[in-house]
């Protein structure tokens, strides 16, 4: 998190959940909404929107891995850049 941290500005970003949390015994999955600052010069806000599934140990429920998935490529997401 430390990354994330240096990378972004907390104030100017947003994070929204869309919809419902699906949780079952293999994996957790949402979908989501958010702006993001970045912590350069002129402090540029781009938009994206996705999912998150997290996959859980069915032994122990504990979460395995995380993978992001965004509804738009790279390039979408810069070009909705604000400053």
């Amino acid at each position: 998190m430390k990354g994330t941290q240096r990378l972004f500005v907390p104030e100017g970003s947003d994070f929204n959940l869309v919809g419902d949390v699906q949780v079952d015994s293999s994996k957790v999955e949402f979908k989501f909404d958010e702006k993001l600052m970045f912590r350069i010069p002129f402090t540029p806000v781009v938009s994206l929107t996705g999912k998150v599934i997290l996959t859980r140990d069915a032994s122990n429920g504990l979460i395995t891995s995380y993978r992001e998935y965004w509804d738009q490529d790279v390039g979408t997401v810069l070009r909705t850049a604000k400053f």
